[in-house]
């Protein structure tokens, strides 16, 4: 929570003067449920992170970061803006009471009177840019209202995910979004068409007495409400798994062979574009969240199936954006900063003991 404070200082000690012509630019490296017990330069030797290791290497490692929460939408808010989400109103009172935006079209958000590192920084004449995941609200009231959007946080460019990694953007995958809701909505569908099988077959045999109106106005409208919910979870690809460029949808549902390589492309494009003045640039990867998707270069390379895989993909992702940085050679006038929106996944085993994250010495 102490990183816009950090910044603040940062532009504080580097305002251009005789000796400094440029701000320093600021490259920020969020991984997403990744633990402290699952890098390198944090005691993990069977896990390969060279390219973490070496920002810990040439620059310093951090031992103190204290996220603040469990999950991804209120600990995101509190980064962006250095405030406990239950003051910016993201710790679920909006959202029926959970602690994460479960919809796109969730009600609720990270809103615009926040103050976040990103507007500070444009102020200060920076490019800013987020590519990645958001998950901090989209729409206000309607379609066209983008208040909680990054492009309303201080981002100049959006290139990413507006909600979050899940299940059902993969669909070989079990569905892992109101999964208890499903189970109980197939369950009474099954009630309900039994219900109306008997009251057919008992009015046939005029066993009760009943109209065939009421009959067929009870299944009409049984059967609507079903349809609606079974409709909504069919399109939850469709409407959760979509990839944006600023406001506009340019991918639905996205394809997850291609998010890694995308992403280091529009990182790197947008490092070029900015070379000449300062910039800020917020890579918030899709990985480590679940379903663990792997691209087949790096499927079956770690000790730890997928959960081990998609950590050294999310590494070698680190490493070819490090390479624009010293392309364009900017290294030294570019603060590089990885940190995690929180801890590790701790609850998905999914039959085998190594799809589960390690918070290393801080595991409970």
């Amino acid at each position: 929570m102490a990183i816009l404070a950090f910044l603040l200082l940062v532009l504080g000690l580097c305002e251009p003067n005789e000796a400094t012509s440029q701000k320093p630019n600021i490259l920020l490296f969020m991984a997403d449920d990744l633990g402290i017990g699952e890098i390198g330069c944090y005691g993990n030797y069977t896990i390969r992170t060279p390219n973490i290791d070496r920002l810990a290497l040439e620059g310093v490692k951090l031992t103190q970061h204290i996220s603040a929460a469990s999950v991804c939408s209120p600990s995101r808010s509190a980064f962006l803006t250095g405030r406990y989400p239950i003051r910016t109103g993201m710790n679920g009172h909006d959202n029926g009471g959970k602690r994460v935006l479960l919809w796109n079209a969730a009600s609720g958000g990270l809103p615009t009177n926040e103050t976040t590192f990103a507007k500070v920084l444009k102020e200060q004449g920076y490019s800013t840019g987020i590519i990645g995941k958001w998950h901090l609200g989209v729409n206000c009231n309607s379609m066209d209202y983008f208040c909680h959007h990054p492009l309303n946080h201080g981002f100049d460019f959006f290139y990413g995910i507006p909600f979050t990694l899940v299940n059902e953007c993969e669909p070989s995958r079990p569905g892992e979004i109101a999964v208890e809701y499903k189970e109980k909505l197939w369950f009474d569908a099954q009630v309900f068409f039994i219900t109306v099988l008997t009251l057919i077959a008992n009015k046939k045999w005029k066993l009760i007495d009943i109209t065939w109106t009421v009959i067929v106005i009870f299944a009409l409208s049984g059967t609507l409400f079903f349809m609606y919910w079974f409709i909504a979870f069919a399109f939850q690809p469709y409407w959760n798994c979509l990839f944006m460029r600023n406001l506009e949808i340019v991918e639905q549902p996205m394809d997850l062979k291609t998010k890694s390589g995308q992403i280091i492309k529009e990182a790197k494009a947008f490092i070029n574009r900015n070379e000449d003045k300062p910039f800020l640039l917020f890579v918030s990867f899709l990985h480590i969240h679940t379903p663990h998707y792997t691209t087949k270069e790096f499927r079956g390379r770690s000790k730890h199936d997928l959960y081990g895989d998609n950590i050294e993909e999310m590494d070698w992702m680190i490493g070819q954006i490090l390479e624009s940085i010293d392309h364009n050679n900017l290294k030294n006038n570019t603060l590089i900063y990885f940190t995690s929106d929180h801890g590790a996944y701790l609850e998905g085993m999914e039959g085998s003991p190594h799809l589960k994250g390690s918070n290393g010495i801080y595991r409970e």
